[in-house]
């Protein structure tokens, strides 16, 4: 059972199961070579070398070359503390490399788009996290002047801690009321902004620039609107917690 949860687990860190399965061997072996931690593992021998393979460029095992090669694993926290690292580079790497796809993309399914004018008094209607994230990030980098956040621990919410710094642009005002705690505060201050620690009723709420609102009333559900008739209570709120 055991063994089990742990395979499940290393999957999170990016491990396939044959991978997961080929460290957690090794890791009651101690140190061994390819056949007997496929013997251990379970795994068909033919696909215990491609998964060896990949545990040394993640970084959970080494291999002392000789005849046979022995392979030993790192401990678990330096292995999963690396593999965390890895991943946020490779995050990086990849965002960087779609931020620069943003024009082209545009550019060229703009000509498949129908041309409809917009009188920005849509209220539209968002599910699920992802797409609850994607809209907060992408408001928030669209601010010009101001950035209002509030809720419980609305920095913790939806993915917005950690990612401020990255999302919102330079010389905006930043204003966040809810609960938070001491790295939130450290993060605000780091970024400019102010807070006001006060108990909010609603789990989110964003406005930018007092013309775009994002309230989040569930975990996997919001809505988004830039209808000022929407947006002039949700300021008024606002502004009242703000004393």
């Amino acid at each position: 059972m055991r063994e089990k949860e742990s395979v499940k687990l290393l999957r999170e860190f990016g491990l396939n199961s044959y991978e997961a399965k080929a460290y957690v061997a090794l890791l009651k072996l101690g140190r061994a070579p390819a056949t007997e931690i496929a013997k251990e593992s379970g795994i068909p021998p033919q696909r215990v070398y491609d998964s060896l393979r990949s545990l040394e460029e993640k970084g959970f095992i080494y291999a002392i070359n000789g005849k046979p090669k022995i392979y030993v694993p790192a401990s678990v926290r330096d292995a999963l503390l690396g593999r965390i690292y890895q991943l946020k580079t490779e995050f990086e790497k990849r965002e960087r490399f779609l931020r620069e796809l943003i024009v082209e993309v545009e550019e060229l399914l703009s000509h498949f788009q129908k041309k409809e004018e917009k009188d920005g008094g849509e209220v539209f209607s968002l599910e699920g996290e992802k797409a609850l994230i994607s809209r907060a990030l992408s408001t928030i980098s669209e601010a010009k002047k101001s950035v209002w956040i509030a809720g419980i621990r609305p920095l913790f919410k939806f993915g917005c801690r950690g990612n401020l710094d990255r999302y919102l642009p330079s010389a905006v005002e930043l204003i966040a009321v809810g609960t938070f705690d001491t790295p939130c505060k450290e993060e605000i201050k780091k970024l400019g902004g102010k807070f006001v620690e006060k108990k909010v009723d609603i789990p989110y709420l964003l406005i930018v620039d007092e013309k775009q609102l994002l309230q989040i009333y569930s975990p996997e559900k919001g809505l988004y609107t830039e209808n000022p008739l929407v947006v002039a209570p949700f300021i008024s709120y606002f502004k009242s917690l703000l004393g």
